[in-house]
């Protein structure tokens, strides 16, 4: 019974299914995969395994020379098993025949069911009738007979395959999507699965036909070959067609062509490098095309960068593990005009400006070290002058430092920041009050700075090294009081080099500030606590003491434009958003901080709170070229009032609400409100933003918007969802959204409509359909469409 044992075990093994397929992976490790028992690739039975017989009855046919188990017959060997009604072994022939129920299980789990198995001896040949395969990668395969030949092709007949789980309460019905082909053929040396004369069903009706394709095996990481096509038509572009090929060159490295052609523009070129190497990885991609009809680009009132005859880009990224503190690395895109990706849809995703960097990063439990070199290239088709690449800077490099130092001193703690910029540009950035760019001419005069006219940069070069020590302990006091000293010394150093001369800024040179500042912070928690209720109310006084800002608004501002004061700022020792401008003079905040956790309800937290410049000069009262501060509510010695408040209730709903109020009036300055929430199968948020008008600065006109998303989960599988931004002061839809969606275990499909008002983007109005279809192991595929125009994007798994 042991040969009996052995060889029926063998003949499992002889129905290995390894089946392969291009997977766009290119930092997985290859290695090959089984879809069932590959005797090609699983370890044979170890000679010592013992076998393990039970059947009901077994029957000896001398004249025959046959010998068979009959009746719920198993087979356990070497983490195999086999159960049928009946197993023969025909000794004459050399053929084994399993027969009634079949089920075989292999050690990774593997199932494969079948009413009969014939196979030989030698295992090469075999054939199965009404065969179902299920891999513990759940994919399943299903055919009327299969056949092996030679070890080398197992041929399903008639096959199905899906990697769609079937329905518990209905197995028979037909699943989301299945593959339908006349042949099934399964390459066991190529690793790869070819189906022939091919339908693609969904819901059990089919949708597509194919003569001929090859897919993913899912147990395999990474294979050669064609990845899915793309087509469709656009009306700059003309009709297209894209097909990818996926060429793993190695383990570690691969390369992607994804040549197209364009009826209206001709061919592009599209290739992809990927590597990775023991410390790291890398890519690199670049694309190109020489138009056809260039001049199809062009629209009235546009830059009309697409008119040129050969348009392309090149990006690249890269990370690479000097040891375990450092990395260095880059992420550039450069391209040949600003619409090139959004017109071909390659490269960069984009639409308003790409930032290149280079960097050296060094990270440790107390010090952090950063550099990069940074490169912005403008994307917009926006026509003012704002947008010009000359005025962007080009930063060489920006350095951050900081470090905490182990011992304390002085019973606190010890800290060092420090920063450095160099950048240069080749025009001079100015806008109007309104935000539009303008002409030095227009915006100077007898190089005065007209009062309608802001610098954002200048041209030439601009060299700043800033470095702050910092010192700050906690300490307790009586009745629960909190004391925090704290001081800091705060140098920068200046060298400019600028092109242009503007009354009021410092002239070219070298230039040095400094800033000492000493303060105290003193803060009384006060805690009530009874009926599953806590409650804590915390008044906060801050003091700063420091001479005045020095040479303020006579320096250049590159990185302390931005300017919000709110309840998140309330208590910053600096509220300057960046190093070019230093807070000065002596100030005083306070405010209040009030945290309640009501029961298992809601927890409740906000902050309230003024500011006041008690002595010096206010310095954000000093303009500026880029007039920073102007409008902030702190440019007066008593600032505006800020308040924020946050409400979790933990059940899903999420309200967050923060404003600025007049400090005479409270008339309202600035307000944000953001809700979320969870309402059975419905999820929405919502967000409103309110800002006073500001003549200051040349905006006459408030802002007022508000916006909205949400998504209901209508089944397990399908959902609807939506967005939307009205302008209230406008009195007009910002955009708007709508799209229907399906997930499951197998599938992702979605579609999508989107509209973008003209006077909210650089383009004209912007109405685009978005298609997307996943399908697990095949790969998928999206749609990205500007409505009456048709253009695709695929993806492969």
């Amino acid at each position: 019974m042991r040969g009996l044992g052995a060889l029926l075990v063998a003949a499992t093994l002889g129905l290995g299914l390894t089946l392969t397929a291009p997977v766009d992976s290119a930092y997985a490790q290859s290695s090959p995969g089984t879809l069932g028992f590959g005797a090609d690739n699983l370890p044979r039975p170890s000679k010592d395994a013992q076998m393990v017989l039970e059947s009901d009855q077994l029957v000896y046919d001398y004249d025959k020379a046959a010998v068979a188990a009959v009746g719920k017959v198993k087979i356990y060997y070497d983490g195999y098993t086999l159960e049928a009604d009946r197993v023969t072994y025909d000794q004459k022939n050399k053929k084994m025949r399993a027969e009634g129920r079949v089920k075989i299980v292999d050690r990774t789990g593997a199932v494969i069911t079948a009413e009969t198995i014939d196979i030989t001896d030698d295992f090469a040949t075999g054939f199965v009738n009404a065969l179902r395969l299920d891999t513990p990668t759940q994919t399943h395969f299903a055919a009327e007979k299969a056949l092996r030949d030679q070890g080398k092709t197992t041929t399903f007949y008639r096959g199905v395959y899906t990697a769609c789980e079937p329905c518990r309460e209905r197995p028979e019905k037909a699943p989301i999507w299945q593959v339908k082909a006349a042949r099934i053929i399964v390459d066991h040396n190529e690793h790869m699965v070819y189906f022939k004369r091919a339908s693609l069903e969904f819901l059990g009706m089919p949708i597509a036909y194919f003569p001929a394709f090859s897919a993913p095996d899912p147990t395999i990481k990474r294979k050669s070959g064609f990845l899915f096509p793309s087509a469709g038509y656009k009306k700059t572009l003309g009709a297209f067609i894209q097909t990818p090929y996926f060429w793993a060159l190695a383990p570690n490295y691969d390369l992607t062509l994804a040549p197209a052609v364009y009826t209206n523009q001709g061919f592009l070129a599209d290739v992809e490098w990927r590597h990775r190497v023991e410390y790291g990885q890398y890519s690199l991609r670049m694309a190109g095309i020489n138009q056809l009809n260039p001049d199809d680009f062009y629209d009235e009132g546009t830059r009309n960068s697409g008119v040129k005859d050969f348009r392309g880009g090149v990006k690249t990224e890269g990370e690479f593990y000097l040891n375990r503190y450092w990395t260095v690395g880059w992420d550039a895109t450069l391209l040949s005009d600003r619409t090139f990706s959004r017109d071909y849809s390659l490269l960069s995703t984009n639409t308003d400006i790409n930032v290149s960097n280079v960097h050296l990063t060094g990270i440790s439990e107390r010090n952090y070290f950063d550099a990069r070199l940074l490169y912005f290239q403008v994307l917009t088709n926006d026509e003012d002058i704002k947008y010009d690449q000359g005025r962007q800077a080009i930063v060489h490099p920006v350095i951050d430092h900081s470090y905490l130092f182990d011992n304390s001193v002085l019973g606190g703690q010890l800290s060092i920041k420090s920063n450095l910029t160099s950048l240069s540009r080749d025009e001079t950035d100015i806008v109007n009050n309104n935000g539009n760019g303008i002409t030095v001419a227009e915006g100077v005069t007898n190089g005065v700075l007209n009062d309608d006219a802001h610098i954002l940069g200048l041209s030439g070069n601009y060299n700043r090294l800033s470095s702050q020590v910092t010192w700050q302990r906690s300490m307790v006091g009586p009745l629960g009081m909190i004391f925090k000293p704290f001081g800091y010394l705060r140098g920068d150093g200046y060298y400019l080099n600028q092109d242009q001369i503007i009354a009021g800024l410092n002239d070219d040179g070298s230039y040095f500030r400094g800033m000492p500042a000493v303060g105290v912070e003193w803060r009384w928690p006060i805690m009530a606590a009874g009926l599953s209720s806590s409650f804590l109310f915390e008044p906060v006084a801050q003091m700063i003491v420091r001479p005045n800002e020095p040479m303020a608004g006579k320096l250049p501002n590159e990185d302390a434009q931005s300017l919000v004061f709110d309840d998140s700022s309330l208590f910053d020792w600096d509220k300057f958003s960046g190093y070019d401008r230093i807070e000065g003079g002596t100030r005083v905040n306070v405010g209040f901080r009030y945290l309640a956790s009501i029961g298992q309800l809601a927890t409740i937290q906000g902050v309230v709170g003024q500011s006041y410049q008690v002595a010096g000069e206010n310095p954000f009262a000093v303009q500026d070229l880029t007039a920073t501060g102007a409008v902030s509510g702190l440019e007066t010695d008593v600032s505006d009032f800020v308040a924020g408040v946050t409400l979790d209730t933990g059940y899903g709903y999420f309200l967050t609400a923060r404003g600025r109020f007049d400090n005479e009036n409270l008339d309202v300055n600035r307000a944000e409100l953001t809700a979320t929430g969870k309402f059975g199968d419905l999820t929405a948020s919502a967000s409103y933003l309110f800002l006073r008008e500001q003549p200051a600065i040349g905006n006459d006109s408030r802002t007022d918007t508000i916006s909205g998303k949400a998504s209901w989960q209508m089944t397990d599988t399908w959902r609807v969802f939506g967005s939307v931004a009205w302008d209230i002061e406008g009195d007009q839809m910002a955009s708007s959204g709508i799209g229907i969606a399906y997930d499951d275990e197998c599938t992702t499909f979605s579609i999508a409509y989107s509209e973008i008002r003209q006077d909210y983007t650089d383009l004209q109005t912007s109405k685009q359909l978005m298609v997307r279809l996943e399908l697990r192991t095949l790969g998928g595929t999206k749609l990205h469409s500007d409505v009456g125009s048709l253009t695709s994007n695929n993806t492969s798994n």
